[in-house]
Parts: structure tokens; sequence; C-alpha cells
């Protein structure tokens, strides 16, 4: 009775090694032979397919390859998406959509979704599991479910050099300089410099990476409201962004105003941005004597970082040729720039002088910073566009010039983008004079660059709707004294 039992018992064992030898037969065959390279026919679907480069069987989604370029000795792992616009068979236009350097490895299990643009450099190591994108869904309209509302696209740039641990996300928006290695797990948003330690959720900075000191712990950021409220010379902080305003009478304001300065700040603070307002000035217009720059500092509420390169009267006519040194001595990383009124009703500037004043700005900036990031403003209703039917024209083709140029000086390393500072701001409500905002304007102005930011650089959040209630400026503040 023996010998059938252990006869059985060894044709079992047989039958399952047999299987199993098949099985890794098969699997073997099927990564040998599915594994997709630059010498195979599949490979000529993409942009750019780079010498030595190999991708992984089975893939996880892999279309939009004519929008892919992927760099020499790059080694993609198997169950990896790389995706390129929203669905196969879309006409990404004429740029590429997804970028990968040379010499990178894109571990077991992770997913590169771009829409827009994600550029990740050279001899980037990116561990298994981790999803990387450049979209997200918007959340503004409260009555729609979120996955239908209209969604937002922010560039993201990962840096030479660095190591992207397992697990990680990397949300629109992100910059990585070169050699940044992020923790397993993190969750990425926002800017960081090259050489340093990111990790957590929000990853923030642990460690950088100093010339003469070497690796140092970072402290982290006091973010609780009554220290974040502090002012005009914050404490410098390896993840600080440097934003200059650059704007005329509606940026510099006068006597008793908060200013949109103030209530742009106050907002990316009350989001834990850590940001430092940086320029020449940091004062309002005293209007209620003839001075002019008097220095006055009677802001409504002074609690906050005034610094700024506003005055009244600036047209881009002067400023064109003014910037260059400004940005050299004051490094911000953010131009956001509101003006134009004044080119067009003192100094009679016609819309196509307008668009060569505004791009000579635009190349001036860059000359001192190749890497600025630029957000421009558009022409605000004043009392005089709504009275008169030609300014009013002159105004619409303004602002349409400064969307046009924009979208056409756009790029990766100096994004220019548009705030519509218009688009919510009418003179009768949001002015105290026909022309300068009131605090309500101030509201519209402010969320409108916040917005910009947040979409496009995932600095911050978009401002709130509805809007609050807002106390006026008190009329004796601008009141003369002569």
């Amino acid at each position: 009775m023996q010998q059938p039992a252990a006869g059985l018992v060894k044709g079992r064992l047989s039958l399952r090694v047999r299987r199993l030898r098949a099985s890794l037969v098969r699997d073997v065959w099927a990564e040998r032979t599915g594994r997709l390279t630059s010498e195979d026919p599949g490979g000529r679907r993409f942009r750019r397919l780079g010498r030595g480069v190999s991708i992984g069987f089975p893939v996880a989604s892999l279309y939009g390859e004519p929008w892919m370029e992927i760099g020499d000795d790059t080694l993609v792992g198997s169950h990896v998406s790389l995706s390129a616009g929203l669905l196969p068979g879309l006409d990404l236009g004429p740029d590429p959509v997804l970028r990968i350097g040379a010499r990178c490895l894109i571990g077991r299990g992770s997913h590169v979704v771009a829409h827009e643009s994600v550029t990740i450099g050279d001899d980037v190591f990116i561990a298994p599991y981790a999803y990387i994108t450049d979209q997200n869904h918007g959340y503004t309209d409260p009555d729609l479910p979120i996955g239908v509302q209209p969604p937002l696209n922010r560039p993201v740039v990962i840096g030479d050099g660095c190591w992207i641990g397992a697990g990680t996300v990397v949300l629109p928006g992100t910059r990585l300089g070169r050699n940044v290695a992020v923790a397993a797990g993190s969750i990425v948003r926002g800017e960081f410099p090259g050489h340093c330690l990111i990790g957590g959720a929000p990853a923030r900075v642990l460690r950088s990476y100093g010339a003469t000191g070497g690796w140092s712990r970072v402290t982290p950021q006091v973010t609780t409201r009554e220290n974040s409220m502090s002012l005009a010379d914050p404490a410098r902080t390896p993840d600080m962004i440097n934003i200059m305003i650059v704007g005329d009478s509606i940026s510099h304001g006068s006597s008793g105003d908060w200013t949109w300065r103030y209530r742009f700040w106050k907002h990316l603070r009350e989001h834990e941005v850590s940001l430092d307002l940086v320029g020449p000035k940091n004062t309002l217009d005293n209007i209620r004597t003839a001075e002019e720059g008097d220095g006055d500092l009677t802001y409504a509420d002074p609690e906050f970082d005034p610094d700024h390169d506003a005055q009244w009267g600036r047209p881009y006519l002067s400023e064109k040729d003014e910037i260059e040194a400004k940005v050299r001595e004051h490094r911000p990383d953010y131009l956001l720039v509101l003006l134009g009124i004044n080119d067009l009703f003192w100094y009679g500037v016609e819309p196509p002088v307008f668009e060569a004043n505004l791009r000579e700005f635009i190349a001036n900036s860059r000359r001192a910073r190749p890497d600025l990031r630029f957000v421009l403003g558009t022409l605000l209703q004043c009392q005089k566009a709504v009275d008169e039917a030609d300014f009013g024209a002159r105004v619409a083709a303004t602002n349409d010039r400064i969307r046009a140029v924009a979208k056409d000086l756009d790029s990766p390393s100096s994004p220019v983008v548009v705030a519509e500072t218009a688009a919510e701001f009418v003179a009768a409500e949001h002015t105290w004079d026909g022309t300068h905002p009131n605090a309500r304007g101030e509201l519209r102005i402010a969320a409108a660059f916040a917005d910009a930011l947040a979409s496009r650089f995932a600095v911050g959040a978009p401002y709130p709707r509805p809007y609050p209630d807002v106390p006026p400026v008190a009329p004796e503040a601008k009141a003369s004294i002569d």
C-alpha cells in the first residue's frame, strides 16, 4: 500500500516542478521579448528613445509616446506607467510633454503622468512605487464633484542627480534643484533648492549642504499664527522664496491703505508659505501732503512685510530700463507686476509700443536672473475706461497684448503667466477715486495674484470666495492737511 502512495506524491511533486519551470521560462521569455528598447520597432513611436534605453515588461500604461523624450542608458522597470496627455491619440502640440534624461532609473510600479510638462534631469533615480504628475483636479466650484472639475496643470521639474524614495508622491508645480534626496513616502509640493534632504507630508527641508559647513540639520520653521504674522526682515530658511512686487500707485498705495500687498502677504502666510517680500521701498505715499516720496508709513495695519518696488506714476516705459539693476540687487525668485495704466493715460503709449516695452522689460529682468518667474497682472478697469469708449478699447487691447506676450515668452526655465487682476475688478465698486483700489479692490487684486501662484507654481492656495467683508479706509486718512 505504501508504494502507490509514494509514487503518487512523487508524481505530484514532479508535476509541480514542471509547472514552476514552465512558469519561470514563460516569465523570462515574456520579460526578454516584451521589453522595449530603442532597437525595437515600438521604439520609433517615441519622439526620442535614446541608445541603451530599456522599458521593462509588462508596462502598466504607455501612451503619448510622440511627446516623450528619454535619454541614453535610462532603465525603466516593469509595471511602470509613462503617459503624455489625458488619453491616447490626442494631439499635444509641437513640444515634448515628458522629458526623462540620460542614465536614469525608474523603479518597478512607478507612475509618471504628464499633461503639460514633466522634466526629469540626468542621473535621477526613482525608487519603486513613486507617483509623479503635473495635473490635479480643481476644487473651486462647490456644486461640482471634484473629479469632473477642470484640471489644473503645473509643470514639474526634477533636477539632475536627484533621488526619489519609494512611495513618494510628487505633485504639480514641484521644482527640485540638483542632487535633492527625497525620503521614502514623502508628499512633495513646491520648490526646493539643490543639495538638500527633504521628507514628510508635506515635504520639508530636513538637511541642507553648505559649501563651507557641510551637511547641517535644518530647524523646522515656526508656523503658528502668532509667529507667522511677523515681519519685514524674516529669518532665512532654505525653502524661503523672494517675491518682488513691481507697480505704480495701485500697488504703492497711499495714506491709510492696507494695500493689496498686505492682503496677498497675509494670505500666503496663512497657508504656511515661507516668503520674503523684497524691493527698494517699504512706504506708502502720503497724499494728504503735496510732497512726493515723503516716506509715509501710516498703513492701516503695519504688521506685515512691506518691502516693494512700486511708485506712483510709474509706467513700463521707464521701468524697463531700471528693472535689471533692481533684480540684481534684490534677487527675487518671482516678479509680480501690475503696471500699464500710466503708459496709456499719461504717456499716450499705444498697444503695439506697449508690447515692445513689455518684452524689453522681461528680457532685461532675465539678464539679471535667467530663471526668474513672472506673474503679469492685467490692467484694471478705471472710471476713464468706463466713460470713454476709445480709452476702454485701448485698455482691452493692451490686456490682450499682455496675454499674448506671456504665452509667447513662457518657458520651463523662466515661466511667464498672467494674473487676471481685471476679471473681478469693477471701478465703481472697487476704487475710492475711480482708479485706486479701496479695501474690497485690494482683496480682488491680491486674490488674482494668489490664484496665479497657486495654479501655476503650487505656491500657497487659491484665494477663497466669496470674499470677506472688510472695513473701508477711514475718510480722514485721505483728507488734505495742507
